[in-house]
């Protein structure tokens, strides 16, 4: 299964912001946020566990920091909308981050 997120995700740095600033906003950012990537998943659901999931980042900066990409949004979202069963190491057991510098 393959798919793209063309939307701009917060990174951790914007993630811990918004905790410090106020947990109910960054509720309410996160839930805007999962709102947006549903629009991109697949319909169809994982049957094979355990899966490896890769996540190709495309960066507009060289300076960015891969270590600083969250997938949380992502994986649950992918867990709320039913396409994976969980999100814990049973059903995912290899998470690969790439960085795609843009030119």
């Amino acid at each position: 299964m393959k798919f793209t997120i063309k939307k701009k995700l917060d990174n951790w740095n914007n993630i811990i912001g918004h905790n410090r600033a106020n947990r109910f906003f960054a509720n309410k950012k996160k839930q805007d946020e999962m709102d947006a990537i549903k629009e991109f998943l697949p319909k169809e659901k994982v049957k094979n566990y355990p899966i490896k999931m890769i996540f190709k980042w495309h960066i507009k900066s060289k300076v960015s920091d891969l270590d600083n990409k969250s997938t949380k949004s992502i994986l649950d979202c992918m867990q709320k909308e039913g396409i994976i069963e969980n999100d814990n190491i049973k059903y995912i057991n290899e998470i690969h981050h790439i960085a795609i510098p843009n030119r």
